[in-house]
């Protein structure tokens, strides 16, 4: 009787085994999403709104992943010692979320190392750097810059309050508008060459001093914000290169 009541117990504990669901195996678990080129949703808006607080990511957050952010995403891993493929995978969101992630700041080093090796001589001009690839992380947003003009020799400090495909920039202050309406004859949309000067590199750009548009500071003597275009800006109406702006990099550059 003892037997039978034990075998009764035991069939019924392997009954019960039987009903519960089925254990995934490890390896078969669902992973995280590698992000990459075309993927959007909320964990693009969150590498976005990470990459911007570090200093990678200069644009509006949109949750969706382009050419920006993967080209953010690149020096990011390049900038913390990671395999640079410009996508995210576990390694890299890892080190992206964690404490131990690198902030991108522009030392003396990192711009000088955009400068040629030989100026022959010719300090007083700018070197050509690439607007989307370079030159939007020399001078991000917030950043304050001199900018000299070519022609005078004049110089005022310019902040870049936005802009993606060129930089939009404002007088710090009331004499820096001052000095622009002086150097253009009043407020002008004429294309000079310029020097922007920051992270002590000598950039060759160009500007127009025709106030626009929305005004971030308040002032400064001057309402809206001019452009500074840099090699292979482009503009933002039009997503396109303006002819004069490029000729006028080019001649800041000596070219």
């Amino acid at each position: 009787m003892l037997k039978r009541a034990s075998l009764i117990i035991l069939a019924a504990f392997v009954l019960s085994l039987m009903s519960l669901p089925p254990v995934m195996a490890q390896d078969t678990l669902p992973a995280q999403e590698i992000l990459k080129i075309k993927s959007e949703g909320q964990e693009v808006v969150n590498l976005q709104m990470r990459l911007r607080d570090l200093g990678y990511f200069n644009y509006k957050v949109t949750g969706y992943y382009g050419t920006a952010t993967a080209d953010a995403v690149r020096l990011f891993q390049e900038e913390n010692g990671l395999q640079v493929d410009g996508t995210v995978g576990p390694e890299t969101r890892g080190v992206l979320y964690s404490s131990s992630a690198k902030r991108y700041t522009v030392s003396s080093g990192q711009a000088s190392a955009l400068l040629p090796a030989s100026r022959g001589g010719r300090s007083s001009l700018g070197v050509m750097v690439d607007w989307f690839s370079k030159g939007q992380y020399l001078f991000p947003k917030g950043a304050v810059a001199k900018v000299i003009d070519l022609y005078t020799g004049r110089s005022f400090r310019m902040k870049r309050t936005g802009g993606r495909n060129h930089a939009d920039s404002e007088p710090v202050t009331a004499d820096d508008a001052k000095t622009i309406k002086e150097i253009w004859g009043g407020w002008s949309w004429d294309r000079r060459p310029v020097i922007v000067e920051i992270g002590g590199v000598r950039v060759a750009a160009s500007m127009h001093g025709m106030p626009h548009a929305y005004d971030a500071i308040s002032g400064n003597g001057m309402d809206g914000h001019v452009c500074i275009h840099f090699y292979k800006s482009r503009t933002h109406i039009h997503n396109r290169q303006d002819p004069d702006h490029q000729a006028a990099v080019r001649r800041a550059a000596g070219k």
